[in-house]
C-alpha cells in the first residue's frame, strides 16, 4: 500500500485500473474507496464478506450524516431513508426479533447477513482487563456493552477508572440456545447435527494425523485462520461451530483430500456454514435482546419476553442480578493481547 500511494502521489497510476488480490478490512476499504482510479477486487469469500461489512458500516455512517438535524438545518432539504425488505429468520423467531427492534432502534439487517464472525472489523478490536474493586477480574472486548449505575448500557471502550458498572452475566448467556430450541425445535436440530458432524469430522482428521501440531500445518495449508489455542478448542467440543467460515472450508476440503469413505466431505461445505450463519445470527439477536430486557427491568422492573421464557418472576430476577450483577467500581482497566 505505501508503494501504491507513492504512485498516486506521482500521479503514475492516473486514470488506470488497478486490481487488489486481497482485503483486510477498514484501513483498506477506507484507502480504496477514496482512490479515483477503477477499482477491481479478486477476494476470496471471506475477503468479500469482509468487504461487505465494511461497505455497510460506511452506508449506515454516511446515512446517519444525511439524517442528522444540523445538516437538515444547514440545506432545509430532509433526507429521507430507503426502506429495504427484511430478511426472516424463520417464523416464529420474527416475532421475537421485531419486538427486539424496536427496543433496541438498531438494524438487525447487517447481522443476518453476515456470514463470518468477524461482526466488526477484527483488527480494529481491543481486549481488556479490568479490575472491580472486590479485587475481581473480567476480560471484555471493546465492541462489547457493560450495564452503567444507572441502567443504561455502555460499550467497553468508553469505561474508565471509577465507574460502577453492572456486567451482564455469563450464567445467562450460557443457556439462551434453548430458547431458540423450544420456539424452532426442527430447524434449530438440524442445526445440531451440523455441529456434531463438523466436531466429528476434525476427530476423523485427529485421528489420520495422529498429531495436533501436523494437523494444525495442514489445516493452515488449506486456510485456516486462528491460532493453535482456538484449533485445540475445535478439538475438544468446545465450539458449536468454527469461529470462520474459512475455517470451516478448511477442515472439509482437507478431510475431502485425505480421508478414506469421505462421502465428498468438500460437498457439505454448504449446509455447515448455512447452520453456522443461523446459530450466529440467533444468539446475537437473543444475546442483545437480554440485554435490552435486562436494561427495562432495571428502569421499570418490567420482565420481558425472553426472560419470560427462562421462567423469570420479578422476584427471581431482583435475587439473579443481586447474585450476578453486582454494582462494582472499576479500579484498574489495561489492554491486553488475548485471542478469544
Amino acid at each position: 500500500n505505501n508503494e501504491l500511494k507513492k504512485h498516486i502521489r506521482s500521479n503514475t497510476l492516473e486514470n488506470r485500473l488497478i486490481i487488489f488480490y486481497s482485503f483486510n478490512g477498514y484501513k483498506d476499504f477506507h484507502f480504496i474507496y477514496n482512490m479515483p482510479n477503477k477499482i477491481r477486487l479478486l477476494l476470496y469469500s471471506s475477503e468479500k464478506d469482509l468487504y461487505n461489512r465494511q461497505l455497510q458500516i460506511y452506508k449506515e455512517q454516511l446515512e446517519n450524516e444525511l439524517t442528522s438535524e444540523v445538516r437538515l438545518l444547514i440545506s432545509g432539504v430532509d433526507y429521507k431513508k430507503n426502506i429495504e425488505e427484511e430478511v426472516k429468520v424463520s417464523p416464529t423467531l420474527q416475532q421475537t426479533i421485531a419486538r427486539l427492534e424496536e427496543l433496541s432502534k438498531t438494524g438487525y439487517a447487517g447481522y443476518k447477513d453476515e456470514s463470518d464472525m468477524a461482526l466488526d472489523d477484527l483488527e480494529d478490536k481491543i481486549t481488556y482487563e479490568i479490575t472491580f474493586s472486590d479485587n475481581s477480574v473480567i476480560k471484555i472486548e471493546s465492541n462489547e456493552t457493560v450495564f452503567n449505575d444507572k441502567g443504561n448500557l455502555v460499550k467497553s471502550w468508553r469505561l474508565k477508572i471509577g465507574d460502577i458498572v453492572q456486567i451482564y452475566p455469563k450464567e445467562l448467556a450460557d443457556n439462551l440456545y434453548q430458547v431458540a430450541v423450544d420456539q424452532e425445535p426442527d430447524i434449530f436440530g438440524e442445526i445440531d447435527i451440523q455441529s456434531k458432524l463438523w466436531q466429528s469430522i476434525i476427530k476423523t482428521l485427529h485421528q489420520h494425523f495422529n498429531d495436533k501440531d501436523i494437523l494444525y500445518i495442514r489445516l493452515k495449508d488449506k486456510g485456516l485462520k486462528v491460532l493453535q489455542l482456538t484449533i485445540n478448542a475445535y478439538f475438544d467440543g468446545q465450539r458449536k461451530f468454527p469461529m470462520y467460515n474459512t475455517d470451516i472450508c478448511a477442515i472439509c476440503s482437507l478431510a475431502d483430500e485425505v480421508l478414506e469413505n469421505k462421502n465428498h466431505v468438500k460437498d457439505i461445505y454448504p449446509k455447515i456454514k448455512q447452520s453456522k450463519r443461523l446459530y450466529n445470527s440467533t444468539m446475537i439477536v437473543l444475546g442483545r435482546g437480554v440485554k435490552q430486557e435486562l436494561k427495562q427491568f432495571l428502569k421499570d422492573q418490567t420482565i420481558g419476553e425472553i426472560l419470560k421464557k427462562k421462567a423469570f418472576t420479578k422476584e427471581i430476577l431482583k435475587k439473579f442480578i443481586e447474585d450476578y450483577m453486582p454494582l462494582l467500581e472499576i479500579t484498574n482497566i489495561e489492554e491486553v493481547n488475548d485471542e478469544q
